[in-house]
């Protein structure tokens, strides 16, 4: 596999090279963009609840600032959640104070901010953040069974802890707000550890060779060894399993990749290596000499694979 053919896989580019400069310079200027669509909102409300709102949203846009200026994929979850949330505050203003030209700057700012911090490439800086000397983290695809539901319904959830109890105590219903506010906290810690299980999922490229880390997926971390790998490359999977909650293997062969979307990589070893899998029912320990996943950015993969020395081609195909 070619260099120029390596470069498209990647889908680095300009984005690349920007890193998180565009989610940082996007929030820095998000008050000035949709503070005026929320302060509608809060004007129309009794002076001290709006006080108390208004000094809210100040908190947790300096706490997103913090997370897009310090990398980590705590921050990640972080961005990913607020992002979204903040389309949300956005529609639920217009619904009670009507659209308007700062309505429309304010949702515009939102969905970009959100389309930002769910690049691929935000993903693996973010990441890359808590990454140790060496190290070379890179994000893997979400499960393609998390995508339909769960992770909408954790965010929902989420959602509705950060924004019922301001709605509440605007309304100047004190009780029902304070209490609510105590539901509210609950509902976004349990949500967000959820959310958070997505950004804690990667491999990483050690001295030795590289980590799979799968937390949804494996007991413990895989370390492939480079002096046991075969081959690093792409590798056609049963789209008929794509969807399936547990990996499934075949003849020492394992997919990791729960059915993700996208381009799918393979990985070959000399000898069978041990790993424990969840699977529902329980655990399952196997020996495997060759193994799928689905990196964000396959063709950054393979060109860092390149660089450790590893050979780059045709792998095992996963039946």
């Amino acid at each position: 596999m070619d260099q120029d053919r390596l470069g498209k896989l990647s889908g680095l580019g300009n984005l690349e090279r920007l890193g998180l400069w565009p989610a940082r310079v996007i929030w820095l200027i998000a008050p000035l963009a949709i503070g005026p669509a929320l302060a509608r909102t809060l004007e129309s409300r009794p002076s001290t609840p709006g006080l108390v709102v208004e000094i809210a949203l100040w908190l947790l846009w300096f706490a997103v600032l913090v997370a897009v200026l310090t990398p980590s994929p705590r921050s990640l979850t972080i961005c990913r959640i607020i992002g979204p949330a903040v389309v949300g505050a956005v529609l639920v203003a217009a619904l009670a104070e009507g659209w308007s030209g700062s309505v429309v700057l304010a949702l515009g700012v939102g969905a970009l901010f959100t389309a930002v911090v769910f690049l691929p490439t935000f993903a693996d800086r973010m990441i890359n953040g808590s990454a140790y000397g060496s190290e070379r983290r890179m994000a893997l695809r979400p499960q393609a069974f998390v995508l339909l539901g769960p992770v909408q319904v954790a965010w929902l959830v989420v959602f509705a802890g950060l924004i019922v109890p301001p709605l509440l105590l605007l309304d100047e219903r004190y009780v029902l707000a304070a209490m609510t506010a105590v539901a509210g906290g609950v509902a976004v810690w349990a949500g967000s550890r959820i959310l958070h299980q997505l950004s804690r999922r990667w491999l990483v490229f050690v001295p030795a060779g590289f980590v799979i880390r799968d937390p949804m997926t494996l007991v413990d971390a895989v370390l492939l060894r480079r002096n046991e790998v075969t081959a690093v490359g792409p590798v056609v999977v049963d789209r008929t399993r794509r969807g399936d909650r547990s990996p499934s293997e075949v003849e020492g062969r394992i997919d990791l990749s729960g059915g993700a979307i996208g381009l799918a990589l393979g990985v070959t070893l000399k000898q069978p290596t041990p790993i424990t899998i969840r699977k529902r029912g329980g655990l399952q320990n196997l020996e495997v000499d060759a193994l799928v996943f689905s990196p964000t950015l396959p063709g950054a993969m393979l060109s860092e694979a390149r660089i450790r020395g590893m050979k780059i081609g045709e792998t095992t195909a996963a039946t």
